[in-house]
């Protein structure tokens, strides 16, 4: 014992005598050297970047374009323009062209803000076509981001985004300004204002870009000032990593060699290590990712077991209705049904085939759905409006199904951000299930309203309820009210395809069991609301 606190007192001593005077003379040096050369940085490259153009508003809408620090904002190649609506010169500074440009490309040029960033990217599908993606991304007080994207082909052609004044296609000029990559050493940005006179103009400010000049000067700065501390940084450092090579080679080299056995699929014993408390916690880390590996492979090896069973249970729903085809298809062919059946067996087989593919329709958006590569379509809706559209069309279904249906909505909007098909098949695969499993005069309610920062919709029904003994289960691939596969109806992917639907919406859904008082079955559906516009 006593052996075990001296080695381990030693090791605490040696970080205590030299990395913490080492890491302290090291941050101290550092930090005095980068202030230095970050004030100097910063004279040479204070510029548009991150300006508040408020400031400088009072003195360009009473026309003193004179007092706009276009140098030090702009660089020693920059200059400004003021144009009018009609996109006519009211003022510039030398160097800046005679009305350049038409008023529509003016409104091309991207609108200035305080800390926003333009990126031009290619874009390729799958299939070869290419895209252009332009996205705009300004980042506001408290890190907060936001970002605007359009998409064009290579014909210039907004395929996603909006353009000034609705435009769908930009000509050359036009759309080297909206992405800032025309050629020349200016980047050109527009802010818009009204002036005294209540006439509107823009004044353009032409950027100059870093040039290699600067560049260098700049690099010249660094190395002058942290070449000497990198030298001695770098030998303290040499001599610190060989100290350390003897002392802690016999804790790694007992872990490399685990580590080693655990790589050729061997789980050996956990190590047993004495010593340091840093080495010892490192060695029980690695006992514990030992045994949670053992453990994700006893994991893996019942998730292969369910995935055989999925399969078993994808074959035998193909199975039934295809041998059901071919055996009545072979009837008919070899002239064994009588004339008077034959009608009724042609039914049966274009039923099977219509339930067939229905079938494999789940079955592939099940797996669409399951794709990494997944994103709904979403936009701005009310989801109200889209409960409504929704039951106004299923309500003649369930009237004549002789279910009730009791709806309560709020008055207010609730905007979300949604994929409207995929938000109908939700309730689809809900009310299905409640019109499959159910007697006539069951009663169907939805119930709307708004929860924090999310929307709550309850989906719910008084009939004969879920068994219990699937109701933890419920959102499982193939979970259905009656285990045996050959009397159920449905595939049991409906509410896996609801719960997937949900979560890739930023959402969730959830069966209330046992249910509220007066249902029998209810389901919950949570959804964020949109940020306002």
């Amino acid at each position: 014992m006593r052996d075990h606190k001296k080695i381990r007192g030693s090791f605490f001593s040696l970080l205590l005598r030299n990395y913490l005077g080492f890491t302290l003379a090291i941050a101290v040096a550092a930090g005095l050297i980068f202030t230095l050369a970050n004030m100097d940085f910063n004279q040479r490259m204070q510029g548009l970047d991150g300006t508040d153009m408020q400031k400088y508003l009072p003195a360009l809408q009473a026309g003193r374009y004179t007092r706009f620090p276009t140098r030090r904002l702009l660089g020693r190649k920059g200059y400004i323009q003021v144009v009018d609506s009609a996109g006519r010169t009211v003022y510039k500074t030398t160097g800046a062209p005679d009305n350049p440009f038409t008023p529509q490309q003016i409104a091309c040029v991207p609108a200035y803000q305080k800390n926003t960033y333009i990126a031009v990217t290619e874009q390729e599908t799958v299939d070869g076509q290419s895209y252009i993606m332009v996205t705009r991304n300004s980042l506001y007080e408290a890190n907060y981001a936001a970002q605007e994207v359009a998409l064009f082909d290579d014909w210039h052609n907004l395929v996603y985004g909006q353009l000034p004044g609705g435009a769908v296609w930009l000509d050359e000029t036009s759309f080297a300004l909206f992405t800032q990559t025309g050629p020349g050493e200016h980047t050109l940005w527009r802010y818009p204002f009204t002036g005294s006179d209540g006439r509107h103009y823009d004044l353009l400010m032409y950027a100059a870009y870093f040039d290699e000049a600067e560049y260098e000067y700049l690099t010249a700065i660094w190395w002058r000032d942290i070449s000497s501390f990198l030298v001695v940084y770098v030998l303290v450092i040499l001599v610190l990593v060989f100290w350390l090579d003897r002392k802690v080679n016999k804790p790694l080299g007992m872990l490399g060699r685990a580590m080693d056995q655990l790589a050729a699929g061997h789980t050996g014993e956990p190590l047993q290590y004495r010593g340091p408390r840093e080495f010892e916690q490192i060695c029980q880390d690695f006992n514990s990712l030992q045994a949670r590996l053992q453990e994700s492979e006893r994991q893996r090896a019942q998730l292969e077991g369910e995935k055989q069973k999925m399969l078993a249970d994808i074959s035998h729903d193909l199975k039934t209705p295809i041998t059901v085809i071919q055996g009545y298809a072979k009837a008919i062919s070899d002239g064994l049904i009588p004339a008077e059946k034959r009608d009724q067996y042609l039914r049966t087989i274009y039923q099977k085939s219509d339930a067939l593919a229905g079938l494999i329709a789940t079955f592939y958006e099940y797996s669409k759905l399951d794709h990494p590569d997944f994103a709904p379509q979403l936009r701005r809706q009310d989801l109200c409006e889209l409960v409504r559209e929704y039951l106004a069309g299923k309500y003649t279904e369930i009237e004549l199904a002789g279910f009730a249906l009791e709806v309560e909505l709020p008055e207010t909007p609730l905007y979300c951000m949604l994929d409207a098909a995929a938000i109908g098949r939700v309730f689809d695969n809900i009310v299905g299930n409640a019109l499959r499993h159910n007697p006539a005069g069951t009663a169907i309610t939805f119930l709307l309203r708004q929860a924090g920062t999310g929307a709550e919709l309850m989906i719910a029904d008084n009939g004969v309820g879920i068994p219990p003994e699937i109701a933890a289960d419920i959102f499982a691939p193939f979970v259905v009210g009656d285990e045996s596969r050959n009397s159920r109806q449905g595939s049991g992917l409906g509410l896996s395809i609801a719960k997937k639907i949900a979560v890739a919406h930023g959402g969730d859904i959830a069966l209330i069991y046992p249910p509220q008082a007066g249902f029998s079955t209810q389901f919950v559906m949570t959804l964020p609301l949109a940020k306002h516009l």
